[in-house]
């Protein structure tokens, strides 16, 4: 059995988020849609992401609130960020983490998402703890 790493979207619009599970699912992801930053830390607590997708406005908590509680649980996380206004962005972008502006095309998110999952796979492989 193939391992199909796990994408979670925190994505409010209910067809962008189901536009974008259908052409990661096709493309071998495994994919958890939330509409939310709780739901999302709620949803990675319960199955852990491999990598994350998210808008920055979200209703209950956006993008920003999620990013930070997720990057003190699991720092390393690949994190994708979508958004329409420029206000939103991250201050910083670690290593682990690239921006796209809305809109944007499908084959360039899902290259970003295969791009961030192989240079996770690779740091992992070179930390001398593991």
């Amino acid at each position: 059995m193939l391992y199909s790493p796990h994408v979670l979207i925190a994505e409010d619009e209910d067809l962008v988020a189901v536009v974008v599970a259908e052409v990661l699912e096709s493309e071998g992801f495994r994919v958890t849609v939330t509409h939310n930053g709780l739901e999302a830390i709620e949803a990675d607590a319960a199955d852990p992401a491999d990598l994350l997708l998210t808008d920055m406005r979200m209703p209950v908590m956006g993008g920003e609130a999620l990013i930070r509680i997720i990057r003190q649980r699991r720092p390393e996380l690949p994190i994708v960020v979508t958004t329409g206004f420029s206000e939103y962005l991250p201050v910083e972008e670690p290593e682990h983490l690239r921006v796209l502006r809305k809109p944007y095309s499908l084959p360039a998110l899902v290259a970003m998402i295969k791009a961030l999952l192989v240079a996770a796979r690779d740091h992992w492989r070179s930390d001398p703890r593991f």
